[in-house]
C-alpha cells in the first residue's frame, strides 16, 4: 500500500513540475518579445534608415564580385549597409553583426537601430549581412566579416572612416561570430585582415555546444537550448556533419582565448532563457580573466534575451559604455 501511494505522490509531483515548468517557460518567452518591443526601437531604426535613403546617402554594397557570386549564388547574400554619420567627421569604423542563430538575420531590431544610435553619437556604422540558413556553409559568416574588413580597409578614405583598431559589435550569433573571429584559429589571423581594436558583445552565444555542463531546472529550457544549439551546428556544417565534435569545438569561443585576443566588452540578461548568462558570457568571462585579456562584463538583473539598445530597461546606455571601454583601449 505504502509502495502504491509513493509512485501516485512522485506521479503527481512529476506532472506539477512539468505543467509549472512550462507555464514558466511561456511566460519567459511571452516577456521577452514584449520587452524586445520597446528595448529594441525599431522605429529609431527605420527613420534613420529612411532619412538617409531620401538624402541619397544610405550606401548597400555586395561584399563578393559578380564573378564570384556567378560561381556561387550565395554569396550574392552578402551586403553592407553603410549607415553614414552627420558631422562628416572621419571616425573610426564599428561593424555590427545582428544576430538570429545563424538561421536568419534580425537586421531590423539589432542592426539598424544600433546604427542609428552610433550616428548620433558621432560615429559612421556598417551592418553586415552575413550568409546565414540554407546560404550558410562552414565559418562562412566569419569569412564574410573578414570580406567586409577588406571592403572597409581599401575604401576608408571615401568612407572617411579609419579602419585601424575598428570594433565590431555582435549581437547573440553575431556575438558568436564577432568573438570567433577575435580568434586567430578561424578569425582575423586565420583571414589575413585586420585585427579588431575591441569587441562588443551583446548577450553573445559563444558556448554553442557546451551548455549541458550547467543544470537546468526547468527542462523545457533546457530543450529550448538544445533546439537552438543544433538548429545552428545544422546551418553551419550541414546535417550530419554538424555531429562532427571538430566541428562543433569551432563555435566554442572559450577554446581560442589567448593573452593576444581583443579587448572585451559583454553584457548579458539574468533572464535570459535562449542564451543563459551562466552557460555563455560567464564561462567566456572566465577564460578571459585566465588569460588576463582586458575585458568589462556586465550583467543586469532580470532582463531577457534580444533587448537590443536595451532602452527603458537596466541596460540602457551599455553601448555608451562599451564605446567608452573600447577607447580606453586602442
Amino acid at each position: 500500500m505504502g509502495n502504491i501511494f509513493t509512485f501516485v505522490f512522485f506521479k503527481q509531483l512529476i506532472k506539477a513540475y512539468l505543467f509549472f515548468a512550462f507555464l514558466h517557460t511561456i511566460f519567459c518567452l511571452i516577456r521577452m518579445y514584449y520587452v524586445q518591443h520597446f528595448a529594441c526601437n525599431q522605429k529609431k531604426g527605420k527613420l534613420r534608415r529612411k532619412q538617409l535613403m531620401e538624402e541619397g546617402r544610405l550606401k548597400i554594397f555586395p561584399l563578393y564580385e559578380s564573378e564570384q557570386i556567378q560561381n556561387n549564388k550565395k554569396l550574392g547574400t552578402v551586403r553592407l549597409h553603410v549607415f553614414s554619420n552627420d558631422t562628416n567627421e572621419r571616425t573610426k569604423a564599428v561593424i555590427i553583426c545582428p544576430g538570429g542563430g545563424y538561421d536568419h538575420l534580425c537586421t531590423k531590431t539589432e542592426g539598424y537601430p544600433m546604427a542609428a544610435r552610433l550616428n548620433e553619437l558621432g560615429y559612421t556604422a556598417f551592418i553586415l549581412e552575413y550568409r546565414t540558413g540554407f546560404d550558410c556553409s562552414p565559418h562562412a559568416p566569419m569569412q564574410d566579416l573578414a570580406q567586409a574588413v577588406r571592403f572597409i580597409e581599401r575604401n576608408q578614405d571615401w568612407l572617411n572612416v579609419d579602419i585601424e583598431d575598428y570594433a565590431v559589435i555582435g549581437f547573440s550569433a553575431g556575438g558568436n561570430l564577432a568573438s570567433i573571429f577575435g580568434s586567430k584559429e578561424w578569425g582575423y589571423d586565420f583571414y589575413k585582415t585586420r585585427k579588431p581594436g575591441a569587441l562588443i558583445l551583446a548577450y553573445p552565444w559563444t558556448n554553442v555546444n557546451h551548455w549541458l555542463q550547467h543544470p537546468y531546472w526547468n527542462i523545457f529550457i533546457g530543450l529550448l537550448g538544445l533546439w537552438l544549439s543544433e538548429r545552428g551546428n545544422i546551418w553551419m556544417f550541414g546535417f550530419g556533419k554538424h555531429f562532427l565534435r571538430s566541428n562543433r569545438e569551432t563555435l566554442c569561443v572559450q577554446n581560442y582565448v589567448d593573452e593576444s585576443y581583443p579587448p572585451t566588452y559583454m553584457f548579458a540578461g539574468g533572464n535570459d532563457i535562449l542564451v543563459l548568462s551562466h552557460s555563455h558570457t560567464d564561462v567566456l568571462e572566465k577564460s578571459l580573466k585566465e588569460k588576463n585579456v582586458p575585458h568589462m562584463y556586465e550583467k543586469f538583473f532580470a532582463l531577457p534575451h534580444g533587448i537590443g539598445l536595451g532602452e527603458k530597461t537596466s541596460a540602457e546606455g551599455w553601448i555608451e559604455k562599451a564605446l567608452a571601454f573600447w577607447q580606453e583601449h586602442i
